[in-house]
């Protein structure tokens, strides 16, 4: 065996080890954090942005913990060097992916009549009068290139009447329709039938969801709440023509 075929073989033994413990390490960080969140499923575990520290993910939620198990926390890590908040860029990537978990088919589409220049998406409550702002201004956004794709989020929780009255939306024959008609006031017979509202509700929460309308862009990043079209299509460079 040559020196160089020696060399070639440590290498990869090593790497097989460091995968290993990697490994051994993300199973027992697993289960640390079932001890504590037993409800919550871990979407991931890896290493983090500093030495000694492992990221969490738990589907949009980002945290980080220890090496050894004992400490967990919440909060922005940013790279000094570059300015860059490292956390923030993970958030916005399992927000994608989050969305597109869920998947278009299982939201409440306004679309522009050619191809979508930029995608928000929205958690939206029936009765919240921002989001019935806002919803008034979905021409213009479609007119300016932008999808606008709802979730539900009913601000008085699963169960509640503003959850009733998502569903109803959901279960009309024209979900579009049901839900312009219900953001202008009028009263939707309510209706049960198989529906994403629960889950919409469940997601908002893991995003932090704390009033509504809560808008996202299609790249991950928070934009907050209401936002007069004209501003957000200059937020999210989209316009006329």
């Amino acid at each position: 065996m040559t020196i160089r075929t020696l060399a070639l073989f440590a290498a990869l033994s090593f790497g097989a080890a460091a995968a290993n413990a990697d490994e051994d390490i993300s199973k027992q960080l697993t289960k640390a954090v079932g001890k504590v969140l037993p409800d919550v499923a871990v979407t991931s575990i890896e290493k983090g942005p500093v030495d000694g520290i492992y990221e969490v993910m738990l589907g949009p939620t980002v945290l980080y913990i220890s090496a050894d198990g004992r400490y967990i926390f919440k909060g922005d890590v940013f790279d000094l060097k570059s300015l860059d908040n490292v956390t923030a860029q993970r958030r916005g990537a399992a927000r994608v992916e989050a969305f597109a978990d869920i998947g278009v088919e299982q939201m409440i589409e306004f679309s522009p009549d050619g191809p979508a220049k930029r995608t928000v998406y929205v958690y939206t409550d029936i009765d919240c009068g921002y989001c019935r702002k806002m919803h008034l201004e979905v021409d213009e956004l479609n007119d300016a290139g932008i999808a606008v794709r709802y979730l539900a989020y009913p601000r008085s929780g699963i169960g509640g009447e503003s959850y009733d009255k998502a569903v109803a939306v959901w279960c009309s024959t024209n979900r579009q329709e049901a839900l312009t008609a219900s953001k202008a006031g009028k009263k939707l017979k309510l209706a049960t039938c198989p529906n994403p509202v629960k889950e919409h509700y469940q997601m908002g929460e893991a995003m932090g969801v704390r009033g509504t309308p809560a808008v996202y862009s299609d790249t991950g990043e928070s934009i907050g709440g209401y936002v007069p079209a004209k501003e957000l299509i200059r937020i999210l460079g989209a316009q006329k023509g």
